[in-house]
């Protein structure tokens, strides 16, 4: 008997013309977040802050994960996902206008952080509209390419090209940095504004919302579990964002200026572009489970890297390493999407992402804390332990074949 071969895989089917709005929207966005980061903590140095001071507007700009999620998850399943994102980014602009008026006038630090806080608010309602409307622009079947496309994105704006000009445009004036990530939010409203989706969302009881994506979430363990993890990676990381400026710039160890810093922060994108065009092949070859323990662990090295060494050349490299958490966004991301019910999607996206992003002010205020009875150094290897560990957890619920 001749034993036929099996048929060769079907190419990725073209992504429909809808999502290059989306993608262009995302892309500005996080654009903007590239540029803001870098600008927000060299503003609090500026305004005559230390490593408090860093950790305060850090925190101030993601306690709205935790305070406001649940609600806005709400907000997403009872009205227009396109429209929230349009608001958003207008609220975003709005505050960045702020920004400039706070760091051209030599305003204080708990005026910056203001400014974080609302426009944390904002991000956590366009953040979970955005990723809560993909499903609708792509088919499920598309849903890692689409995720690899905009993931790869996100990290070559916010870690690349947004952290590089952010440390240029700081070093001429802060107020010049605020005013270009005003502009880059005003880009993804108007992207917004001209996205179509393949249906409108219905509409829920406000009363049983927030319960009813709490019970989906806690009743399926694998996605209880990506979100835990997922939340003590982004502890990780928000704990290396906060730590690594004090490390690197001005009297730090590095001793950087803020436009190399920019370039630092930029050298994950390199990686992250990469990983993020070919995440779809690589869960091919490796499966979830060893993607995710690559993507994972790759991290972790790379974050506390600068915590092992104070050689420049080996800190690149492990701020590049960095670009690796692409790896495990498109896997988590793209199962949340496929498993979810599109009329739960919001809440039940913004409670999972209460869980994961509920750890950046809690990395960061972590990060102050620890730094303060220690050293930054001890903050980077102690967050690169977290993510390793977190990284095992959702390795032991993923299963090693792709999904379809």
């Amino acid at each position: 008997m001749t034993a036929v071969a099996a048929p060769p895989a079907a190419p990725p089917s073209r992504l429909p013309g809808a999502f290059r709005w989306l993608w262009a929207s995302a892309g500005s966005a996080t654009f903007a977040d590239g540029v803001y980061q870098v600008a927000l903590p060299i503003a609090a140095l500026q305004l005559g802050g230390g490593p408090a001071a860093v950790a305060t507007v850090y925190t101030a700009a993601r306690l709205p994960w935790a305070l406001t999620a649940l609600h806005a998850g709400v907000l997403v399943d009872r009205f227009d996902r396109r429209r929230i994102m349009v608001l958003a980014n207008v609220v975003r602009t709005l505050m960045l206008l702020c920004g400039v008026a706070v760091v051209v006038s030599g305003g204080n630090v708990l005026a910056l952080a203001a400014i974080a806080f609302v426009l944390g608010t904002a991000e956590t309602a366009g953040d979970t509209a955005m990723h809560s409307i993909t499903p609708r622009v792509v088919g499920r079947e598309q849903l890692e390419q689409a995720n690899s496309r905009m993931q790869a994105t996100e990290l070559v704006t916010r870690f690349l090209v947004g952290p590089a000009i952010g440390g240029l445009l700081a070093g001429i004036a802060l107020g010049v940095s605020f005013g270009a990530v005003a502009l880059l939010y005003t880009a993804a409203a108007i992207s917004a504004v001209k996205l179509v989706t393949r249906r409108e969302p219905g509409v829920a009881p406000a009363r049983f919302s927030v319960r009813e994506g709490l019970a989906f979430l806690f009743t399926r363990r694998r996605l209880a579990v990506y979100a835990l993890g997922v939340g003590l990676v982004n502890a990780g990381y928000a704990a290396f964002q906060t730590a690594l400026p004090v490390v690197a710039l001005h009297d730090g160890p590095l001793g950087l200026t803020a436009a190399q810093y920019g370039l630092l922060i930029g050298t994950s994108g390199i990686s992250g572009l990469v990983l993020g065009l070919g995440a779809p092949a690589l869960v091919r070859w490796l499966g979830n489970r060893g993607t995710l323990l690559v993507g994972q662990g790759v991290l972790a090295l790379g974050i506390a890297t600068a915590g092992l060494t104070p050689s420049l050349p080996l800190v690149v490299l492990g701020v590049a390493a960095t670009g690796f958490l692409v790896l495990g966004s498109v896997i988590t991301v793209s199962y949340r999407q496929r498993a979810v019910p599109d009329h739960l999607l919001g809440r039940v996206t913004a409670a999972y992402r209460l869980l994961a992003f509920g750890g950046l002010p809690l990395g960061s205020a972590l990060a102050g804390g620890l730094g303060a009875v220690s050293s930054p150094r001890v903050v980077l290897v102690a967050a690169g332990v977290l993510v390793l560990i977190a990284g095992l957890g959702m390795a032991a619920v993923t299963p090693s074949e792709k999904e379809s």
